[in-house]
């Protein structure tokens, strides 16, 4: 009785350790990770359109606290994340390479559409962990925009982040407890438009 309990127990941890958007200092590598990604994959892209060198030790690379808040845990482990993150996202976007985002955000087993489903089920692990409004809304924007790009892409329509109704509501996530609506839309907004970016390939 006391191994198939400790045999759940393991499970279940396991499956804790795959949610991405948990908070605490457990997981603040990473959250780390998942920020540096998005710069450097950004980072990577741009060097490539320059027709430059790539070289990933920039200055955001080298500070990696972009994004870093006290209450997502160690500083020292979300920078370590970061680090890891961004070298891998500048030389993928770099390479040509599709972004490793949708594995990393788990999108194929989230099984939503962002602009029919309203609810989040992380937005109550956000308002535990006291994340900020930007936060949420950067989180949650960038991987409903993400996943409305890569879904785009595949389907070959146009490149229409602002035509999707998630965007247009750009509330998705949202709680009253973050304060206005519409800086929370603003920022959600701009995370999407990125978000969907990095999924379309553009």
């Amino acid at each position: 009785m006391k191994q198939q309990f400790m045999a759940l127990m393991l499970v279940t941890a396991g499956m804790f350790a795959q949610d991405i958007y948990r908070g605490g200092s457990i997981d603040a590598r990473q959250h780390g990770y998942e920020h540096g990604y998005r710069d450097g994959y950004e980072y990577g892209r741009d060097v490539r359109a320059r027709g430059a060198a790539l070289d990933f030790r920039t200055d955001a690379y080298r500070h990696a606290d972009e994004g870093y808040r006290p209450y997502l845990g160690s500083r020292e482990a979300y920078q370590d994340g970061y680090r890891a993150g961004y070298q891998n996202g500048a030389e993928d976007s770099f390479k040509g390479n599709s972004t490793r985002l949708e594995e990393i955000y788990r999108l194929r087993d989230r099984g939503f559409d962002p602009d029919t489903t309203r609810e989040d089920s992380s937005v109550g692990i956000y308002r535990d962990r006291r994340y900020g409004y930007e936060d949420v809304a950067a989180d949650i924007g960038y991987r409903d925009g993400l996943s409305a790009g890569l879904k785009d892409f595949r389907e070959r329509h146009s490149y229409r982040p602002q035509e999707h109704d998630a965007y247009k509501d750009a509330d998705r996530g949202y709680d009253k407890a973050f304060g206005k609506k519409d800086d929370y839309k603003r920022v959600y907004r701009q995370a999407y438009e990125k978000g969907y970016r990095d999924g379309y390939g553009r």
